[in-house]
């Protein structure tokens, strides 16, 4: 899996769905975090895997 699409993907989803400007942190070997507004909402280090499509979307319509 190439995880820097999938960050991609993860930041035009974010972009697109909620009108929110996320950032991706990387880190070493294929890690990144997501963060929108300073808070991180998906970490695939925490996680064990990379989010499905619309899951980080709807972390951050749950936090409100």
């Amino acid at each position: 899996m190439d995880l820097r699409r999938e960050a991609v993907r993860l930041r035009n989803e974010l972009q697109s769905t909620l009108q929110v400007a996320p950032k991706i942190r990387w880190g070493g070997l294929g890690e990144f975090t997501v963060l929108v507004d300073g808070r991180v909402v998906f970490s695939r280090r925490q996680a064990g895997r990379v989010p499905t499509p619309g899951e980080i979307a709807q972390i951050v319509q749950s936090l409100g």
